[in-house]
């Protein structure tokens, strides 16, 4: 009898052992997370702020911060290594001077992006959702024709607002009075 007591009360400490590790490797692998999390923040903060304004379907405005990236550098990084929950709190408005045909891609992104290509008076011309990828194949995303603006966002973004193909405008003049032009 006492023997069997003498093993359950091990079996029980062995167990609330084991109880306490994983708690302890949630927090600690938690941490790290937050702390990378954290890190993408600061990568994605180098792009300047605005408010801009989107006129959905039914001619209801939207109006958001969105991150802008309008050079070189902050449109190659967009939300590469950013972590998902950044992701699904913010958008990038990709701005050219003129319109361009380019294309995007999704290395390096951490979660599906709605992406919305906006013509030079802020049509919206076409909509996609870029999957991500860790296969090596680098797919790339155009709207089939010239763009000026490019809007992207957590999946889902676009009907939830309801900006539908040729129907939705970027109001253009938010965009270039924030960027003072």
């Amino acid at each position: 009898m006492k023997t069997a007591i003498k093993i359950s009360a091990l079996l029980t400490v062995i167990v609330i052992g084991i109880g306490i590790a994983a708690i302890l490797l949630f927090v600690i692998n938690g941490s790290a997370a937050s702390a990378q999390c954290e890190k993408s923040i600061e990568r994605l903060s180098k792009m300047h702020v605005e408010e801009i304004s989107l006129l959905n379907d039914s001619g209801k405005i939207i109006k958001l911060e969105s991150h802008i990236a309008d050079n070189t550098r902050e449109r190659a990084a967009g939300y590469q290594h950013i972590c998902e929950q950044v992701i699904d709190k913010t958008t990038i408005l990709f701005v050219y001077s003129q319109p361009i045909d380019g294309r995007f891609h999704m290395q390096n992104v951490k979660a599906p992006l709605d992406i919305g290509f906006f013509d030079g008076a802020g049509k919206l011309i076409r909509t996609l959702v870029m999957d991500t990828y860790d296969d090596g194949n680098k797919r790339l995303y155009h709207p089939g024709q010239q763009f000026q603006y490019a809007l992207e966002a957590r999946v889902g973004f676009f009907k939830e607002h309801k900006l539908s193909e040729g129907k939705a405008r970027l109001v253009v003049h938010s965009v270039n009075d924030s960027l003072g032009q």
